[in-house]
């Protein structure tokens, strides 16, 4: 099974059918129009290296997060940057809450295959909202990192600043330090102003991804924020010259500064986040769970195992993400992003005749 949505690459070859695709989760206005232009217009920026050190690309970047510009790390997409912090940290034991994205094991496994990795479960029965408490007494455990994403990854659920807060004390206490990843909280209601980074914690690393809000995931474009200047210097010594192209380079200068692209886009998810949630309440057969971003967690109900109802719902020209794979979850869970109204009204329809 694939472990991320997105795969109309291979659903085409072996069926030849085109979808809808609601297995990825981006932004579905697409790219903005200022960078497009702008890519045009300087296409030969492909014909020079890229700044080595890229110093406009993280003074743009600091500026967008109030932020300095040593505190700033830049990668080829958010993956790259999680690989290279579990790379310098040399892990020997670590909790990942989940479900969540795949990828964090993933990098842990890469620094250390050795790595002891425990799963804090989010219950279902809680509507997989964190235990906080619980996570408490589990951290005791002698960790040496906690990787939370926020806002999480299939579960759509929000932990506020002020709560990751506490989490860092209790944290710094028995000496773990955080991999905080919010890659989708710009779909968040309020955006950047309810993310962690105010803090100005040196015990939590902030990992992003340009990827999902501007629709560019072709593009591979990810950052990380640290206030720890020791592990700064680490990851630089760590990563490989040149992995942000000189076009990833030019679209963070015109993007994080499309303050048009950005207020649109923030409306559009407001509207269509409570649209698709409550269309989906309608729906006899599933259950749904509440979302701080742009995709909807769904269970099955009526006994049909996730794998049967993906199949109908391409024979109706929609791919969602069989969401079986990740860790506790079963196989009647899929998820859906959330797109424009059209096609959100065409996808309720069809999970409600494949449900029905």
């Amino acid at each position: 099974m694939d472990l991320h949505g997105g795969n109309i690459y291979k659903l085409k070859r072996e069926t030849g059918v085109e979808v809808l695709d609601y297995s990825a989760n981006i932004n579905p206005l697409g790219l903005s129009e200022k960078l497009k232009k702008a890519i045009c217009n300087n296409l030969e920026v492909l014909g020079k290296y890229p700044d080595p050190e890229y110093v406009e690309m993280k003074e743009v970047i600091a500026k967008h997060n109030g932020v300095k510009l040593e505190n700033i790390i830049v990668g080829n997409g958010a993956t790259e940057i999680m690989f290279l912090y579990a790379k310098v940290l040399n892990l020997q034991k670590v909790l990942i809450v989940s479900p969540t994205f795949a990828e964090y094991e993933r990098a842990i496994r890469s620094s250390n295959p050795k790595c002891e990795i425990n799963y804090f479960e989010l219950c279902e029965k809680d509507e997989f909202i964190l235990d906080i408490k619980k996570l408490e007494v589990e951290l005791k455990n002698d960790y040496d990192l906690l990787v939370i994403c926020n806002p999480n990854n299939p579960t759509g659920r929000f932990l506020k600043k002020e709560t990751i807060k506490n989490i860092s004390k209790t944290c710094k206490e028995s000496g773990t330090k955080i991999l905080l990843d919010e890659a989708f909280i710009e779909f968040v209601e309020g955006g950047l102003s309810s993310s962690y980074v105010e803090y100005a914690d040196e015990n939590v690393f902030i990992v992003r991804a340009l990827t999902k809000f501007f629709a560019i995931p072709g593009l591979r474009l990810g950052y990380g924020i640290t206030f720890d200047n020791i592990l700064k210097e680490k990851i630089e010594e760590k990563r490989e010259p040149w992995s942000v192209n000189a076009i990833a380079e030019l679209a963070t200068k015109i993007l994080l500064e499309d303050f048009e692209y950005i207020n649109s886009s923030e409306n559009w998810i407001r509207k269509e986040k409570k649209f698709m949630y409550e269309g989906l309440e309608q729906i006899n057969g599933i259950k749904s769970y509440k979302t701080s971003t742009n995709f909807i967690l769904v269970q099955i109900l009526n006994g049909m195992r996730v794998e049967e109802f993906r199949e109908k719902m391409i024979g109706l020209g929609v791919l969602v993400r069989d969401a079986s794979n990740f860790k506790f979850l079963g196989s009647n869970f899929f998820r859906l992003a959330i797109k424009e109204r059209e096609n959100n009204k065409k996808v309720l329809r069809c999970v409600e005749d494949v449900i029905g």
